[in-house]
């Protein structure tokens, strides 16, 4: 219960756990973790499995992240103008 206090008096300065984390991000504790492993997010590896998150650092990354605009068709068409070396053009 005192976790749920603390979250409610979270100020940007504090460091999080992964828990608290996605808690702030509203993500999956796995998905934060995939992602501080893979450097996509603003983390810090303090050992072995440990994670710590400044709460200023995700709000920033947050706020300039973009998501995925991986379109299928535009790569099939680039990959087959690199195939037929022509002008790339939409499938």
């Amino acid at each position: 219960m005192q976790r749920r206090e603390k979250m409610s008096e979270l100020t940007l300065d504090d460091i999080l756990t992964p828990d608290e984390a996605a808690k702030f991000l509203k993500m999956e504790v796995k998905r934060v973790l995939r992602l501080a492993k893979r450097g996509e997010i603003p983390a810090k590896k303090l050992g072995r499995g440990e994670w710590r998150f400044k709460a200023s650092e995700l709000s920033r990354w947050f706020a300039d992240w973009t998501p995925n605009t991986f379109d299928p068709n535009r790569r099939a068409g680039e990959i087959l103008a690199e195939i037929n070396g022509k002008k790339k053009t939409r499938v």
